[in-house]
């Protein structure tokens, strides 16, 4: 075993956070938990995590799962697409590998959701199979290690292997997230006297940083339409995002726009008149490099006019996938002084 692997094998050892996805080596409960972390806090793909297992406990469970069901629990974490493609992953490992998850490397790549990344991941923690799996923190990691960005997964393999895949995997991403920080705290590094970028000074400078996406402003107008204790919602499926989930009729533009505007907005994409707005309330959601002003718009009177939708009260709501926004506007709504659930008739 090579000297820093070892040095690096030992920090994880006495360190390491005992997240419960490292108290198995299941494929199926590693899968779940590599697609939950994408994009999504820890903390949040804790919660879920324990949610999913504790309704779909096996892959046979999940592949059986019916679409509306699974994605009412996906609710809150976000990127919709990834709960459709677990359930068409976990149904084609049923039809396909018999239920058993395949440590090939193409069969992994063949199926829904499943890339690169996660493929590696899965093979080096799930089978013990060394696979270069880069994220950003082990890229960053590897990048100092040897004043490069040529060559990563190939270091990679050199590197890790005389090592256990898993721990060693597993080691060099905890090493990334709390140590090799874009500011790193290399004092306490395990790797410090063997990394050249170190050496050389200029860790903090390296890898160069990337050029970060211009943030875009976008207004997001939402109808709140209430009647006898329920709340209206609709799916939107010309929208670019959050396409099959259930939210308050809505209006996205790049500007804001004045209120006779919006109302005319309204009317052309769902069906729904309104005479005048009496509660508009802004709220600030940010998703990636999107900063969203959510405009929360209750009427003073409206007319469904063939809009194609659900009133739904809060116990038919758990049962639908929504959006995170929709609690979100919700508390906005309950704690503002000048609304009342039951005063908007349809």
């Amino acid at each position: 075993m090579k000297i820093p692997t070892k040095h690096l094998l030992a920090w994880y050892d006495e360190n390491r956070i005992l997240y419960p996805w490292r108290k198995t080596r299941q494929p199926y409960r590693i899968w779940l938990s590599e697609i939950l972390l994408q994009q999504t806090r820890i903390s949040v793909a804790k919660r879920f995590y324990e949610i999913i297992l504790k309704r779909y406990p096996t892959l046979k469970d999940l592949s059986r799962a019916k679409e509306s069901d699974f994605l009412s629990l996906w609710s809150g974490i976000g990127y919709y697409r990834r709960g459709y493609s677990m359930l068409s992953c976990a149904r084609k490992i049923v039809k396909n590998h018999h239920g058993i998850f395949p440590s090939d490397l193409p069969a992994l790549l063949e199926l829904p959701g499943i890339g690169k990344y996660t493929a590696g991941a899965i093979r080096n923690i799930a089978f013990g199979i060394l696979t270069p799996a880069l994220d950003g923190n082990i890229q960053r990691v590897l990048s100092r290690m040897m004043l490069s960005q040529e060559k990563l997964e190939e270091n990679f393999l050199s590197l890790g292997e005389s090592a256990p895949a898993s721990d060693f995997f597993q080691a060099l991403m905890e090493l990334g997230e709390r140590i090799c920080l874009p500011d790193p705290e290399c004092s306490i590094c395990p790797l410090r006297k063997d990394c050249k970028a170190r050496k050389m000074g200029v860790q903090r400078d390296f890898p160069p940083k990337k050029i970060r996406k211009e943030t875009r402003i976008f207004h997001w107008y939402l109808l709140i339409l209430n009647s006898k204790g329920a709340a209206y919602y609709v799916r939107n499926r010309d929208r670019a995002f959050l396409k099959n989930v259930w939210i308050f009729p809505d209006v996205l533009l790049t500007e804001e726009k004045p209120e006779h505007t919006i109302i005319r907005e309204f009317q052309h994409a769902w069906g729904i008149e309104i005479d005048a707005v009496t509660n508009h309330r802004v709220i600030r959601h940010t998703v990636t490099f999107r900063k969203i002003r959510v405009h929360i718009l209750v009427p003073r009177s409206f007319h469904l006019n063939g809009s194609k939708g659900k009133w739904l009260n809060s116990i038919d709501l758990e049962k639908h996938p929504t959006s995170s926004i929709t609690p979100k506007v919700l508390r906005t709504l309950q704690s503002s002084k000048d609304w009342e659930i039951n005063r908007i008739k349809g």
